[in-house]
């Protein structure tokens, strides 16, 4: 009889443990809900201000200094973000280089298009042409590119 007391003891003692750390994993996922949607929240706000420091160069009527500026801000985000993060500026069409950049005519106006790609919600191109020069609208865009942007690339 004693033997059936104890035992009796010791399986109360695991039921009880076992409750236990059944609430403590119920409470544990719970919390992990407000914890992912405060990460979404952050991620967002992170993407916003990514955005922000290219689609305020965007419009029509826009100097040489804009451009450079604009080249130097690109060139800073490629070297400091991963390859899903990387966005290719094209002046013309033609991918931009340091000379060219260089050889902007401070005489010009220029239309700056920012493209933000619709899959990641980020920007992935930027193109400039000069505001006398070719079709569409000015301004921000977005398109439904897959980010085929390639690394390094300014």
């Amino acid at each position: 009889m004693e033997n059936a007391s104890k035992a009796l003891i010791i399986a109360g003692a695991i039921l009880i443990s076992i409750l236990l750390i059944s609430v403590g994993i119920l409470v544990m996922n719970s919390t992990g809900g407000v914890q992912d949607e405060m990460l979404k929240q952050m991620d967002q706000t992170q993407i916003q201000s990514f955005n922000a420091s290219f689609t305020n160069y965007s419009g029509s009527n826009k100097t040489a200094t804009d451009v450079k500026s604009l080249y130097g801000i690109v060139t800073s985000s490629n070297s400091t973000h991963d390859n899903s993060m990387q966005v290719t500026m094209t002046i013309g069409g033609s991918p931009v280089t340091s000379e060219m950049i260089t050889d902007l005519s401070t005489k010009v106006r220029y239309r700056i298009v920012v493209n933000i790609n619709t899959e990641k919600g980020v920007v992935d191109t930027i193109a400039v042409t000069e505001a006398g020069a070719g079709s569409g609208t000015s301004g921000t865009t977005t398109g439904t590119g897959t980010g085929t942007s390639t690394p390094g690339t300014v």
